[in-house]
C-alpha cells in the first residue's frame, strides 16, 4: 500500500510543479504614433523549475496596406520600400492563392491571382 501511494504521489507532484511553475506574462506598450513606424514590443517571462527566461520580441512595421490586383499584378509606390533587401510579408486575403511580392527602390511589385486583394507589410 505504501509503494502504491509513492508511485501515485510522485508523478502527481512533478506534474503539479511543472504546471504551477511555468507561467507566461505579457507586457509591453505599443508605441504607435500617427505617421511613425508601427512598433510591437512583446515581453514574455517564463518561470520554471530550473530558473526563468525573459524573451523580448520587437517588430517594426514601416508601412502596411492592402492592394487589389488588376489582371494579376499591382504596384505599390511608397518611400518605405528602399530596395530589394527589404523584408516584406504578403498574403492573399481573397482566396488561398500564391502571392509574389518583390520590393524595390520606392515600390513593391505584387503578383497573384486575377483581381484578388493582397495585404502587405514591410518589416524591419
Amino acid at each position: 500500500m505504501r509503494n502504491l501511494m509513492r508511485m501515485t504521489i510522485i508523478p502527481l507532484a512533478v506534474a503539479g510543479l511543472t504546471f504551477a511553475a511555468c507561467r507566461e506574462t505579457r507586457s509591453g506598450t505599443p508605441m504607435n504614433v500617427p505617421g511613425s513606424p508601427k512598433v510591437s514590443n512583446e515581453v514574455v517571462n517564463a518561470f520554471g523549475i530550473f530558473g526563468g527566461a525573459k524573451v523580448t520580441m520587437a517588430a517594426v512595421i514601416l508601412c502596411a496596406g492592402r492592394v487589389p490586383l488588376a489582371n494579376g499584378t499591382a504596384t505599390v509606390t511608397d518611400s518605405c520600400f528602399t530596395g530589394d533587401t527589404n523584408i516584406v510579408v504578403c498574403t492573399d486575403t481573397t482566396s488561398a492563392s500564391p502571392v509574389r511580392c518583390a520590393p524595390g527602390a520606392g515600390a513593391l511589385l505584387v503578383g497573384g491571382n486575377s483581381s484578388d486583394v493582397i495585404a502587405y507589410a514591410r518589416m524591419r
